[in-house]
């Protein structure tokens, strides 16, 4: 029998992940889940998720942002895809693109909030290209990256 592809969670929304958890372990993915960055750094050294689904406001504002970068620098995680997941919008008029390149090291980008076959989409997408499409290290913390539409 094949191993479970692992996908790790990161967001500080408790009912974002219980319901995006059963989206996906109900289409056979293996599902764990962290609220900060501390918890998830841990958690990708000792599980080694096949995929992060990483938010971006979570405690301390951009904080996803900036596990992101550290993701990146790091060579026994850098290759896993990430898909950033985003609600900035309805705060902000400024919007993301995975063309941010160096600025959002990140693979794709996702709204919230997400229908189950869109983030399923997505996944799948990304899980067919990982390691292959990962984005670039990005060489030092260039802030958050926002463009204004």
């Amino acid at each position: 029998m094949s191993e479970a592809i692992k996908i790790l969670l990161i967001d500080d929304d408790v009912d974002f992940i219980l319901i995006n958890r059963t989206i996906l372990e109900a289409n056979g993915y293996e599902v764990d889940a962290c609220f900060d960055a501390r918890c998830a750094l841990e958690k990708i050294k000792t599980w080694k998720p096949d995929l992060i689904c990483l938010d971006v406001m979570m405690p301390t504002g951009t904080e996803g942002f900036h596990l992101a970068y550290k993701i990146r620098r790091d060579p026994e995680c850098q290759n896993i895809p990430i898909l950033m997941i985003t609600s900035i919008h309805d705060y902000s008029d400024f919007r993301f693109s995975t063309e941010d390149g160096d600025f959002l090291p990140v693979d794709e980008f996702i709204e919230k909030p997400i229908r189950a076959e869109v983030l399923l989409k997505k996944v799948r997408e990304l899980l067919a290209t990982r390691g292959a499409a990962s984005a670039k290290p990005p060489q030092e913390d260039k802030g958050i990256g926002l463009k204004k539409k």
